[in-house]
């Protein structure tokens, strides 16, 4: 097999399982316009849930939390792609659909965007450090899920790539199946908020050769994977400053 017919049938296998991704999609619109009154309790969770974390009885912005809405968001990205430009889809029209997809984007959003209050600037940009990793593994996540889906449907699937996916593939793009285009935005939302995160930990730091690593650090925030080592080396450097603060002697130890 050369290498000709080996990229026609990824390029098969990626269109069934964008294919398969929007059926998904659109099943899931069905279902939430189907339970009726019942969707409307998804909005009012994410409303209840909004307020105990703005009177300090709940706290959204912790790790888990924005672990939870890193994960989530590429997918209701997708959803909300659904919603606003497949016209096809009856469901889009519907308020409690509508009003399911959007609290639940937006709370996921605040997780992600809301900060907490520091202790100290020093602890705030370590726990900045952090975050941002946990945004770049969550990324990771999603790609290899896609990568696996492919090369799932490139092998097991093979038959019904080549029968579906070829002719599917000449008729439509990768990007014209609903929810890929939402999919790939949520994927550079998280990419860019990982970056702010880490923007921010530089800026926390308050280190005495800050304007130094902020000549040549503007760019590595933006290289997913050397992110993530420059974010630990950075997170080693706070920790071993804060140790020799806290305990001089730590060293001989």
């Amino acid at each position: 097999m050369n290498w000709s017919n080996l990229f026609w049938i990824f390029y098969a296998a990626a269109h069934t399982a964008a294919a398969i991704f929007d059926e998904v999609l659109e099943l899931e619109m069905v279902g939430l316009r189907q339970a009726g009154p019942w969707a409307w309790v998804v909005p009012g969770v994410c409303l209840i849930l909004l307020t105990l974390d703005l009177t300090g009885r709940l706290s959204l912005r912790g790790s888990g939390g924005k672990m939870l809405a890193a994960l989530v968001l590429p997918l209701l990205c997708s959803c909300g792609e659904v919603l606003l430009w497949d016209d096809h889809i009856p469901e889009r029209t519907a308020p409690a659909v509508c009003a399911c997809v959007c609290s639940l984007l937006l709370l996921a959003a605040y997780a992600l965007l809301r900060r907490e209050e520091p202790k100290n600037p020093l602890a705030e940009a370590e726990a900045l450090l952090e975050q941002g990793s946990t945004l770049g593994i969550v990324e990771g996540i999603w790609l290899l899920l896609m990568a696996g889906a492919v090369i799932f449907m490139a092998t097991f699937g093979l038959l019904i790539s080549l029968i579906v996916g070829g002719l599917i593939m000449s008729r439509n793009g990768l990007l014209d199946y609903g929810g890929m285009k939402g999919l790939l935005l949520g994927l550079l939302a998280l990419h860019l908020v990982q970056a702010l995160t880490f923007r921010r930990s530089l800026r926390a730091a308050k280190e005495k050769d800050f304007h130094e690593i902020e000549r040549w650090s503007a760019l590595l925030l933006w290289v997913p994977i050397v992110n993530l080592i420059w974010a630990g080396r950075l997170r080693n450097r706070l920790w071993n400053q804060r140790m020799e603060r806290e305990n001089p002697a730590w060293r001989q130890l």
